[in-house]
C-alpha cells in the first residue's frame, strides 16, 4: 500500500521528549471516501508519522492525509503538554514520499499570495509598503491578533472557519467607534471596504457550529472559499489603514459580492 512518512520536530528543543508504544490509528472519512492507517513515533523530540492509504499520489488525497497526520501528531504532543504544563508544538517539515524520495515540506497556500496587494515582501522594504504596514500592525493589538488568527487558520484546517470569522470580526471591532451597535459596525465595515453582506456571511455563518463546539463538517471547497474571502478582506483592511482610514475608492476596489 502507498506510504508517506511525515517527519518533524517537537519544540522547545531544550525539553527532549519521547513517546513510546503509541497505538496505530485507523482513520476513515465517509464524506471524502478515504481511509488511512497511521503510526506515530516520537524519539528525542523527533517525530515520524507513517501514513498508509490508497491514492496518496493524488493532490487532494495527499492534502487530506496531511490534515489527518497533523491533527494526530498535535494530539500526541498536546497530551504531553496537558500532563506537564509545558507548551510543546510540532513542526512537520520533511516527508518521505511514496517513491522513497526525501524532500523538504511546508504548508503552502500559494494561491493566497496574489491576494496580498497592500504591500510586497520583495526588497526594498522601505518603498514596497512592507515597513509601513509592519508599523501599522505592530502598533495595533487587535490587528496583529486578527492577522495571527488568519495565519493559524491556514495551518490547522479545522480552525479555518472559526479563525477566519474571528479575524474578520476583530477587524470590524477595530474599525468601529465607541457606542456603535453591532449592525452599525457591520454597515461601516462593509461601506469602507466595499463588501456586501452576503460575501461576509459565508465566513461568519460557517463558523457558528465550530464556535459552539459542534464540529460540523464543512466541505473543502467551502473552507477554501472562506479563507480566500478572509484573506481578501484582511488585505483591504490593511489598505484602509495605510490610506489613513479613508473609505476605499470603488474604482480601485470593486464591490465584493457573493
Amino acid at each position: 500500500m502507498p506510504t508517506i512518512h511525515f517527519l518533524g520536530k517537537i519544540a522547545p528543543s531544550g525539553y527532549r521528549t519521547s513517546i513510546t508504544n503509541l497505538p496505530g490509528i485507523n482513520f476513515k472519512s465517509a464524506e471524502i471516501g478515504v481511509e488511512f492507517d497511521l503510526a506515530i513515533q516520537v524519539h528525542d523530540s523527533i517525530i515520524d508519522v507513517e501514513c498508509k492509504g490508497e491514492r496518496l499520489e493524488e493532490p487532494d488525497i495527499f492534502n487530506h492525509a496531511f490534515k489527518v497526520v497533523y491533527d494526530m501528531a498535535r494530539t500526541s504532543v498536546n497530551m504531553m503538554s496537558f500532563a506537564t504544563g509545558i507548551t510543546f508544538s510540532v513542526v512537520l517539515d520533511e516527508l518521505i514520499h511514496t517513491d522513497g524520495t526525501r524532500r523538504p515540506f511546508a504548508i503552502q497556500h500559494l494561491h493566497l499570495a496574489q491576494l496580498c496587494t497592500a504591500y510586497s515582501t520583495e526588497p526594498p522594504h522601505e518603498t514596497n509598503g512592507f515597513m509601513e504596514i509592519m508599523k501599522i500592525v505592530m502598533a495595533e493589538p487587535a490587528l496583529f491578533l486578527a492577522l495571527d488568527q488568519l495565519i493559524t487558520a491556514t495551518s490547522v484546517h479545522h480552525l479555518m472557519t472559526v479563525n477566519s470569522a474571528r479575524a474578520i470580526e476583530g477587524l470590524r471591532h477595530a474599525m468601529a467607534s465607541a457606542g456603535m451597535s453591532r449592525n452599525q459596525e457591520w454597515e461601516l465595515f462593509r461601506t469602507n471596504l466595499n463588501v456586501d453582506e452576503k460575501y461576509l456571511r459565508l465566513i461568519t455563518d460557517h463558523s457558528i457550529s465550530g464556535r459552539h463546539g459542534e464540529g460540523t463538517f464543512v466541505a473543502g471547497n467551502i473552507t477554501s472559499e472562506i479563507i480566500i474571502r478572509a484573506w481578501t478582506i484582511m488585505d483591504r483592511f490593511l489598505e484602509y489603514r495605510k490610506r489613513g482610514n479613508l473609505a476605499l475608492p470603488i474604482a480601485d476596489f470593486p464591490l465584493l459580492t457573493g
